[in-house]
Protein backbone atom coordinates (compact mmCIF):
# COMPACT_ATOMS: atom_id res chain seq x y z
CA UNK A 1 0.00 0.00 0.00
CA UNK A 2 1.46 3.32 -1.05
CA UNK A 3 1.51 6.40 1.17
CA UNK A 4 0.37 9.46 -0.76
CA UNK A 5 1.51 12.76 0.77
CA UNK A 6 0.26 15.06 -2.02
CA UNK A 7 -2.91 15.71 0.02
CA UNK A 8 -1.44 17.94 2.73
CA UNK A 9 -3.87 20.84 2.14
CA UNK A 10 -7.13 18.89 2.29
CA UNK A 11 -9.83 19.50 4.91
CA UNK A 12 -11.21 16.82 7.24
CA UNK A 13 -14.73 15.56 6.63
CA UNK A 14 -15.83 16.84 10.07
CA UNK A 15 -15.98 20.31 8.50
CA UNK A 16 -18.23 19.02 5.70
CA UNK A 17 -21.36 16.97 5.21
CA UNK A 18 -21.64 14.10 2.74
CA UNK A 19 -24.42 14.50 0.21
CA UNK A 20 -25.19 10.79 0.72
CA UNK A 21 -24.51 9.68 4.32
CA UNK A 22 -24.26 6.02 3.18
CA UNK A 23 -20.91 6.98 1.63
CA UNK A 24 -19.35 7.55 5.07
CA UNK A 25 -16.65 4.86 5.26
CA UNK A 26 -14.86 6.14 8.37
CA UNK A 27 -14.06 3.22 10.66
CA UNK A 28 -14.27 0.69 7.83
CA UNK A 29 -11.57 -1.93 7.33
CA UNK A 30 -9.32 -1.63 4.28
CA UNK A 31 -8.16 -4.88 2.68
CA UNK A 32 -6.06 -5.89 -0.29
CA UNK A 33 -7.64 -7.65 -3.24
CA UNK A 34 -6.36 -10.88 -1.62
CA UNK A 35 -7.96 -10.13 1.75
CA UNK A 36 -4.87 -8.82 3.60
CA UNK A 37 -5.89 -6.32 6.28
CA UNK A 38 -4.31 -2.85 5.86
CA UNK A 39 -6.07 -1.16 8.79
CA UNK A 40 -9.06 1.14 9.13
CA UNK A 41 -10.11 4.45 7.65
CA UNK A 42 -9.80 7.15 10.30
CA UNK A 43 -10.97 10.15 8.28
CA UNK A 44 -12.05 11.24 4.83
CA UNK A 45 -10.29 14.27 3.34
CA UNK A 46 -12.04 16.89 1.22
CA UNK A 47 -10.77 18.94 -1.71
CA UNK A 48 -12.23 22.31 -0.64
CA UNK A 49 -12.20 23.84 -4.11
CA UNK A 50 -14.02 20.99 -5.86
CA UNK A 51 -16.08 19.90 -2.83
CA UNK A 52 -15.44 16.17 -3.00
CA UNK A 53 -13.60 13.53 -1.01
CA UNK A 54 -10.18 13.11 -2.58
CA UNK A 55 -8.39 10.88 -0.06
CA UNK A 56 -8.72 8.97 3.20
CA UNK A 57 -6.46 8.96 6.24
CA UNK A 58 -5.74 5.49 7.60
CA UNK A 59 -5.52 4.75 11.33
CA UNK A 60 -1.71 4.55 11.00
CA UNK A 61 -1.56 8.03 9.40
CA UNK A 62 -1.12 7.00 5.76
CA UNK A 63 -3.06 8.99 3.17
CA UNK A 64 -4.61 7.08 0.30
CA UNK A 65 -6.25 8.52 -2.82
CA UNK A 66 -9.87 7.45 -3.28
CA UNK A 67 -9.12 6.28 -6.81
CA UNK A 68 -7.28 3.34 -5.20
CA UNK A 69 -10.36 2.25 -3.23
CA UNK A 70 -13.42 0.15 -4.05
CA UNK A 71 -16.26 0.31 -1.52
CA UNK A 72 -17.85 -3.06 -0.76
CA UNK A 73 -20.76 -3.91 1.59
CA UNK A 74 -18.85 -3.57 4.88
CA UNK A 75 -15.22 -2.95 3.96
CA UNK A 76 -13.03 -1.18 1.41
CA UNK A 77 -10.68 -2.86 -1.06
CA UNK A 78 -7.40 -1.16 -1.90
CA UNK A 79 -6.29 -1.78 -5.48
CA UNK A 80 -3.18 -0.56 -7.19
CA UNK A 81 -4.47 -0.65 -10.77
CA UNK A 82 -6.00 2.84 -10.88
CA UNK A 83 -6.48 2.77 -14.65
CA UNK A 84 -8.81 -0.21 -14.32
CA UNK A 85 -11.80 1.83 -13.18
CA UNK A 86 -13.08 5.41 -13.21
CA UNK A 87 -12.84 7.61 -10.12
CA UNK A 88 -16.15 8.25 -8.33
CA UNK A 89 -15.75 11.17 -5.95
CA UNK A 90 -18.07 11.60 -3.00
CA UNK A 91 -19.75 15.00 -3.12
CA UNK A 92 -19.91 17.08 0.05
CA UNK A 93 -21.49 20.30 1.31
CA UNK A 94 -19.90 22.79 3.65
CA UNK A 95 -21.15 22.60 7.24
CA UNK A 96 -22.52 25.83 8.63
CA UNK A 97 -20.80 26.65 11.91
CA UNK A 98 -22.83 28.15 14.77
CA UNK A 99 -21.91 31.78 15.30
CA UNK A 100 -22.56 31.57 19.09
Amino acid sequence: MKHDDRFAELDTLSNWELVHEKQDIRGWAVRSMNGENYGKIEDMLVDKEHEHVLAVRMDDGRLVAVEHLDIKDNHVVYRDDVAASPVAYHKVRSRQRDQN
